[in-house]
């Protein structure tokens, strides 16, 4: 018994040390002292397939171009993950097919923006059948994107190289408007299985991304690129991508679909602060372009804007048949012909059609820049009640729209 004493005493006393030591160890590291003032990983999203469906996500890209029958859903939640399908007949344009959810949107409703300067990363669960093969062309299955330019910023790519079949993380310069891989694996071996992703990046101009691809525990890739831009625009702010986004020109396409669940995005320290807006315009008669209950279809969106009423206008209008902006809810009292004063940002010359309530288009051209708010006065004829207003061109880029104003 004098010797097992011995021992408990001696395993006692050790412990005493380490408890002792603990303190000062832990405070050692200033990421785990909350004292130390270290910023932390908050989580800021973290969506459910059953509890939020694709109201998870900023908005929706869903055959966009009406290109397969009606009833024919690509993006849904199917158990516990989101799909995103892909069929040879998808078109959204006429060299390519895109199927995605693009943003993220939090539980009270607002979109998430990755701001300038912060720093996030995304975790999720990724299935890639082996009927999602790579291609000669662009096949692309995650993008970061500036939510007013079209060039991603990022992304994950299935490409062939030198003849085999590989999934790679990229960036884009703007400076020769090309992507450079940083990272790459080869796909057979993770298809027809779940594996997980993470992305860390830093929206800077001086930034970083960083691709973590697993297999269970073995680690396929963790590569990281430094002292790249990710940060292209003042006004706006990134936003994540998830679907399929790949050309028709390439041989040996099939019908096929992607898989997701398990989605999260962290933020290295506290959330920015939201950006402080000019207050919309609420005069007898205007109508903000950004206004809940409008429609914006096909590419059109609101976008931030620093100098309109509001502080947001509606980007990626017309251009084709698909991408226009419709302002509802216009009030009239009577039926007849009033004067709406169209405010708008323009890059040199543009002009929008316009159809009130389905009726033909009138056109209205504008001249100006990008810098300022421009207005244009035109007629339009309106009924006793409830109006519409529809903004397109079928033919080249309207301005980004900021408001109307329609006359007493």
């Amino acid at each position: 018994m004098r010797r097992y004493g011995s021992r408990l005493a001696g395993a006692l006393a050790v412990m005493a040390l380490i408890l002792q030591t603990a303190p000062a160890a832990q405070a050692a590291d200033p990421a785990a002292d909350p004292a130390a003032g270290a910023p932390r990983w908050e989580t800021r999203w973290n969506p459910s397939p059953w509890r939020d469906g694709v109201r998870a996500f900023e908005a929706l890209e869903d055959d966009r171009r009406g290109s397969h029958p009606e009833g024919q859903p690509h993006v849904f939640v199917d158990g516990n993950a989101w799909k995103f399908t892909a069929h040879l007949e998808d078109r959204d344009g006429t060299d390519r097919m895109r199927n995605e959810v693009r943003g993220m949107r939090a539980a009270d409703g607002r979109a998430l923006e990755m701001r300038k300067d912060e720093t996030w990363r995304i975790t999720y669960q990724m299935y890639i059948p082996d009927t999602l093969d790579a291609t000669t062309s662009f096949s692309h299955i995650w993008q970061l994107k500036t939510s007013d330019i079209g060039t991603p910023v990022a992304q994950i790519s299935l490409p062939v190289v030198n003849g085999v079949q590989k999934i790679a993380a990229r960036y884009w310069t703007l400076e020769d408007n090309k992507s450079h891989d940083f990272a790459t694996a080869d796909l057979e071996p993770i298809q027809n299985r779940w594996v997980s992703v993470t992305i860390e990046l830093k929206s800077a101009d001086d930034g970083y991304m960083r691709w973590v691809l697993k297999d269970g525990r073995r680690t396929i890739a963790d590569q990281k690129a430094e002292g790249i831009d990710l940060w292209w625009t003042p006004e706006q702010y990134n936003r994540p991508k998830w679907g399929i986004y790949r050309s028709i020109r390439s041989a040996g396409l099939q019908d096929t679909y992607l898989l997701v669940k398990d989605l999260k995005a962290e933020q290295l320290g506290p959330a920015t602060p939201p950006v402080k807006l000019p207050p919309p315009d609420r005069s007898p008669g205007a109508y903000e372009a950004e206004r809940v209950g409008n429609v914006w279809e096909g590419a059109a969106e609101p976008a931030y804007c620093a100098v309109c009423s509001g502080g947001r206008k509606v980007i990626l209008i017309g251009g084709n048949i698909y991408d226009y902006a419709v302002v509802r809810g216009v009030l009239s009292e009577t039926t007849g012909t009033r004067q709406m004063t169209v405010h708008a940002l323009v890059d040199g010359s543009q002009a929008f059609a316009v159809s009130v309530n389905g009726a033909d288009a009138i056109q209205v051209p504008m001249t100006g820049t990008k810098d300022a708010v421009t207005t244009a006065t035109v007629p339009v004829n309106l009924v006793a009640g409830v109006n519409t207003i529809r903004f397109y061109s079928h033919t080249a880029r309207s301005p980004e729209l900021d408001k109307i104003v329609i006359s007493p």
